[in-house]
């Protein structure tokens, strides 16, 4: 075990979800509401400045990976990580809007950068009464920061979505 280990230990994980493995689906980190990107209030998420996506507004408070592949950034504030797909996506798991602001009190992480992760795996952990308590929003949002690598990013067209179902397809040229 590293010194960052001992001195930031990772919060005890719960159990992964059962999820089908298809390399183009990029799965729901939450279960919820599908929110479209241009409808959260956050200017840089709605401009769709960090890829093509949806928010889920959570029912729960553990968000699962989206896709298989490896942790590639984690942020000090435990509200934020970058996952490499093994199809080249590179998907953005964001946890609230504004939540850097609470410099990561409510936020457990369950990976760190550089670890190897499945669809479903846990990989944060998050305290919604407090983000809502801060008069923060809670939505949790997915986006492919890279999505001129597809022919496309196609996102669900559903207005309720369980955590592990498919959120966006990511098709191949």
């Amino acid at each position: 075990m590293g010194l960052l280990q001992k001195l930031v230990p990772l919060a005890e994980r719960p159990a992964a979800l059962d999820v089908a493995d298809d390399p183009q689906a990029v799965l729901a980190p939450v279960s919820g509401r599908v929110v479209a990107l241009e409808d959260l209030p956050d200017p840089v998420f709605a401009q769709g400045m960090l890829g093509a996506g949806l928010g889920v507004r959570p029912e729960g408070d553990v968000a699962f990976s989206p896709v298989t592949g490896t942790v590639t950034a984690d942020v000090k504030t435990r509200h934020a990580l970058l996952i490499k797909a093994s199809n080249g996506a590179e998907v953005l798991l964001h946890v609230g809007l504004d939540s850097v602001e609470l410099r990561g009190a409510g936020f457990h992480a369950f990976v760190r950068k550089g670890e190897a992760v499945r669809a479903g795996d846990p990989v944060l952990g998050f305290d919604r009464a407090l983000l809502r308590s801060r008069g923060m929003d809670d939505t949790v949002v997915v986006t492919v920061s890279n999505p001129e690598a597809f022919s496309e990013v196609v996102p669900a067209r559903v207005e309720k979505i369980a955590a592990g179902e498919p959120l966006l397809r990511c098709v191949e040229r």
